[in-house]
């Protein structure tokens, strides 16, 4: 019976085990695209806003994606 309980014991363990560090590299995986698309800056946002008005003051009124 003493064996049964042990096995059951390492059987939980190992689980609990990769519970764990899954949920690590989960968190890990997460903060690495937070950080890899991150959201733009002010001046890059100035910048995108600014280059769209010219497109469109220019007589470009097409949207980009209608063009061909």
């Amino acid at each position: 019976m003493n064996d049964q309980v042990a096995s059951n014991w390492a059987d939980g363990s190992l689980w609990v085990i990769v519970v764990f560090v899954g949920a690590f590299v989960l968190l890990g995986v997460m903060i690495w695209a937070r950080q890899k698309n991150k959201a733009i800056t002010p001046e890059e946002h100035r910048r995108t806003e600014q280059a769209t008005h010219d497109l469109y003051k220019d007589g470009a009124t097409e949207k980009p994606h209608d063009r061909t």
